[in-house]
């Protein structure tokens, strides 16, 4: 064939019909016999990128645009090729051509703000998307708008979205998988069935099981365990199922809540996934020794692999064998691992080596210093006699006190509230509480009046504590972000029994962290002991420090307690009753 038009017709039909191949091969000939044509060049574009050729698609694409710079087409095609790369800057500004010329066209708007998404600019994305009217907005950007509104935990308008969706395209798959997470994190009644319903179009699919048993879970009705049981039997690899089964069996009072990593190692003892999920699960769950001996299984099986030193590190630090974990971490040499870091420091304290704790918390880019390294390097200074302590943790304001203005009945109203929510036996695996329970989930993403009652006093009483801060200062790991815009993020409640504690912990994903009393024991804290007392600022025993709390505050019902997030708390035991209280964290908004 040797007619243009008549080849490129043939290229146009292969390409939609799916044959790429047959498309590539005549759009290559048609290029050999003509000059270059944008539009031979703009297919050219959208055959390599179906095939998975990025470069190739941006290379054709490119030539075509500058061929026909005001073609909007092609210039929303070369951004969808561009974020293909990872060239997101250039796929930003591509999308911003197309919508300059053609202003409002919804393809390049969503496409930008996906992208935007994608680069962690998730409040871009949203203004953009946010941006077009109600009445012009496709099931493209209510999906769009409602995923990132899921993602940054905002789930009323998260409903809101996947419904607009739905109403558009009734069962579209991925806006009833978003419609069922945000029923569950808003508590809503329905959310285990939305699941079920999920489960049955696909029953092979991990999430929806996990979902659907954590929904069954958080309704207080039975049934999730065995979801989770079934799911891990089809796919025994699914070392995050395991790991979730474990947490809900260990909620659940159960002795040997891991068992289910050993029954599918037994089958597949060399799946290293499985070993350090297990190991990982033992850990968190403060069984230091017992963690150290399945490490010792999994070297069996798995030979000195370097997962397993850093595993052992930390394990023997909390366990005290201070040797074994030196031993460790000199096995697994120089490592640039913030994380590793971490284990080093840690056992420089317990072993009376402030300076070096110190000094490797410094040689680690403050970009990758978290809560917990900057709790570890407070500790180092505060032993050093170093006046930067000071400057991190002894600032007028850092730790604040008030009480929230609650009408007659309210905190009675919200324990009641509170207590139907606390379904479980015993303490979730990874948390500080012993002799309590906690609530799943965003306590916060629940829609009853006295939970956004609450929500409300406590914005107000946050956007107090934050202007009342010292000066912002970049350098430091608060103020920082003092006039940031930032919203609370990980809510939830805790409920002691008699001589329940938390021990002493940081919370490793806030900037600010909270105590809120809801209900108490009469006259808990009036002894001499100060049982019940949050101990802010001292350390944690396991590092033999000795250091007293920094700040000692006296539980009172309708009392609020903010602190930065770095800062080791814990709590006394207290001798009888109820010890009911919620607490959240703050971080960046985006």
């Amino acid at each position: 064939m040797n007619d243009p038009n008549l080849l490129f017709a043939r290229a146009e039909r292969a390409f939609s019909e799916g044959r790429l191949a047959d498309a590539r091969r005549d759009l290559i000939r048609l290029e050999a016999m003509i000059q270059p044509i944008a539009a031979v060049l703009h297919l050219r574009g959208l055959v390599e990128r179906r095939s998975g050729s990025a470069a190739a698609a941006v290379k054709a694409l490119e030539h075509a645009l500058r061929l026909e710079p005001r073609n909007a087409q092609i210039a929303n095609n070369l951004g969808n090729a561009l974020g293909d790369t990872g060239a997101t800057d250039r796929a930003i500004a591509a999308y911003g051509q197309a919508l300059a010329r053609r202003p409002g066209w919804t393809e390049p708007l969503v496409n930008r703000a996906l992208i935007l998404d994608r680069a962690g600019r998730s409040d871009e994305a949203r203004l953009a998307l946010a941006a077009i009217p109600p009445a012009g907005r496709d099931l493209r950007v209510h999906l769009a708008l409602a995923g990132i509104d899921l993602a940054q935990g905002d789930y009323d308008a998260a409903a809101a979205g996947y419904d607009a969706a739905l109403a558009l395209s009734p069962g579209h798959p991925r806006a009833a998988r978003g419609r069922a997470r945000a029923a569950l994190e808003r508590g809503e009644a329905d959310a285990s069935a939305r699941y079920a319903a999920l489960v049955a179009g696909e029953p092979d699919d991990v999430e929806l099981n996990l979902g659907l048993a954590e929904a069954l879970e958080a309704e207080g009705r039975p049934g999730g365990e065995a979801v989770l049981v079934g799911a891990i039997t089809a796919a025994p690899d699914w070392a995050e199922g395991h790991r979730h089964l474990a947490r809900m069996r260990a909620e659940a009072g159960q002795a040997e809540y891991d068992r289910s990593f050993a029954d599918a190692l037994a089958s597949r003892p060399t799946d290293a996934a499985l070993w350090d999920g297990w190991i990982a699960t033992l850990a968190a769950a403060d069984r230091p020794a017992d963690t150290l001996a399945l490490i010792d299984r999994a070297r069996a099986a798995l030979g000195p692999v370097p997962m397993l030193l850093g595993h052992e590190a930390g394990a023997a630090v909390e366990a005290g064998d201070h040797e074994r974990a030196a031993a460790a971490l000199a096995r697994l040499g120089a490592t640039a691992d913030p994380g590793i870091a971490l284990t080093r420091t840690r056992l420089a304290l317990a072993t009376g080596r402030a300076d070096e704790a110190a000094a490797t918390i410094e040689a680690l880019p403050p970009a990758e210093r978290g809560p917990a390294h900057w709790a570890l390097l407070g500790l180092a200074w505060r032993v050093l006699g170093d006046p930067r302590h000071d400057w991190l943790a002894g600032q007028p304001g850092l730790v604040a006190v008030n009480h929230l203005d609650f009408a007659e009945g309210e905190l009675a109203t919200l324990a009641e509230l509170l207590r139907t929510l606390h379904r479980t036996r015993a303490h979730p695996i990874g948390q500080s509480l012993r002799g309590g329970t906690q609530t799943r989930g965003r306590l916060f993403a629940r829609a009853e009046p006295p939970l956004r009652a609450l929500k409300a006093k406590l914005e107000v009483a946050l956007a107090r504590y934050l202007a009342a801060l010292p000066a912002a200062d970049p350098a430091h790991p608060l103020l920082a972000h003092r006039d940031s815009p930032l919203r609370l993020t990980g809510s939830w409640s805790i409920r002691l029994r008699g001589s329940g504690f938390h021990v002493s912990h940081i919370h490793s994903e806030g900037i600010v962290s909270s105590a809120c009393y809801i209900a108490l024991p009469p006259g808990l804290g009036d002894d001499a002991a100060r049982s019940g007392w949050l101990e802010i600022g001292g350390a944690p025993p396991a590092l033999r420090l000795g250091l007293a709390p920094l700040h000692d505050v006296q539980p009172i019902p309708g009392r609020l307690a903010l602190f930065p997030s770095y800062l080791f708390h814990g709590t006394r035991p207290f001798p009888a009753g109820e010890r009911l209280t919620v607490a959240f964290d703050v971080g960046l908004k985006g």
